[in-house]
């Protein structure tokens, strides 16, 4: 079957695996649960390219042996490599944002507060973005963390003008956002005789793609001991990202 044929539910993340390795999981213990995983696609490298999907992942580099994808939650035939997901869908989702203001008639919008929290509910950092020791600290070596700072712009600016509802609608609905009750009330907020001309509000970069990220947390990778070290170090404590922003009209 080829790979854009595969409901996008069953296909959260691709592992791409070499038909040697995928024979040895038929008598690896553990490898019986990857393969009837319902949500891990195990893609074999060697098979010839069909479709759209497998040329977009061929033309990025990633379809290798022992490589380990990420579905995109923003669009389900993008995927990204494991390590690489939770800063990139998080920088994904803040544009997605900026351009959702953009189409309800924003002037400005402007970054003013990061929060880094764990999956273990422990707080790591939390200030002012451009400051990392305004209420706390963070370890330099959280890549992940120094990324998303040094690639989110503090401030956007647009020329204004009227909201275009019908656009930005379908803007949240392309990409898999309407049920973000921070962006779809944006729009309700711009709707009517007297609509909002400026506002605060609270973004999650992390509420669609951890679901995606999960998955990889409670899979094992008996095949590949290198990557299954490499899942257990990254998925220990996922990272979870909230924004402080506030928007002109």
């Amino acid at each position: 079957m080829a790979l854009d044929e595969v409901p996008p539910k069953k296909r959260k993340a691709i592992l791409v695996i070499s038909p040697h390795e995928l024979a040895r999981l038929e008598y690896t213990p553990g490898g019986s649960n990857l393969l009837l995983s319902e949500q891990v696609y195990l893609l074999v490298a060697s098979d010839v390219t069909t479709d759209d999907i497998e040329k977009k992942l061929d033309s990025s580099g990633i379809r290798e042996p022992g490589t380990l994808l990420i579905q995109n939650p923003y669009d389900t035939s993008d995927y990204v490599i494991f390590n690489q997901a939770s800063s990139t869908f998080a920088l994904t989702k803040y544009l997605h944002f900026t351009t959702l203001c953009g189409l309800l008639g924003a002037r400005e919008v402007t970054v003013e507060q990061i929060e880094v929290q764990t999956s273990a509910g422990k707080q790591i950092f939390k200030g002012s973005i451009d400051s990392p020791y305004a209420e706390g600290s963070i370890d330099a070596v959280n890549k992940t963390f120094e990324e998303i700072r040094n690639k989110i712009k503090l401030q956007s600016k647009f020329g204004g003008g009227e909201p275009n509802l019908e656009e930005a609608e379908a803007h949240l609905r392309q990409y898999h956002l309407l049920n973000d009750m921070s962006m779809k009330s944006l729009i309700d907020q711009r709707r009517g005789k007297n609509p909002i001309q400026s506002r605060e509000l609270t973004l999650s970069l992390s509420e669609e793609s951890k679901r995606n990220l999960q998955v990889v947390a409670d899979i094992k990778i008996p095949v590949y001991a290198n990557l299954q070290a490499q899942v257990e170090n990254i998925t220990r404590e996922m990272y979870e990202f909230t924004l402080m922003i506030r928007v002109e009209f």
